[in-house]
């Protein structure tokens, strides 16, 4: 499983926007991306301005799919304008584990 948190910072003027897109985005990915296991946007709890997607992804095909999609174009379009900079993207290589209640 490849895991992916992708951490972005909203321009405080344009945080309407920033938030439409992102919810355009999630519900496109939910609804088109084969491979997809779970994709989410939260918002930090003391920054609203602050976003981090995580995501998981069945392997690296499915991933590369969805960053050619016209849903991530969309989204880069918008972010370009609204997001202070880059956002910092992280990808991992994932096995879940079982973990015992105490």
């Amino acid at each position: 499983m490849i895991v992916v948190h992708a951490t972005l910072r909203s321009r405080p003027d344009r945080r309407v926007d920033t938030v439409a897109a992102l919810i355009a985005m999630q519900h496109a990915v939910r609804t088109n991306d084969d491979g997809c296991l779970h994709y989410a946007f939260v918002a930090d709890l003391e920054d609203d301005c602050l976003f981090t997607c995580v995501e998981e992804w069945t392997d690296l095909d499915a991933l590369h799919e969805h960053l050619a999609s016209p849903h991530m174009a969309a989204l880069d379009s918008v972010l370009a304008d609204s997001a202070e900079g880059p956002a910092d993207i992280r990808v991992f290589e994932a096995v879940p584990a079982q973990i015992t209640p105490i």
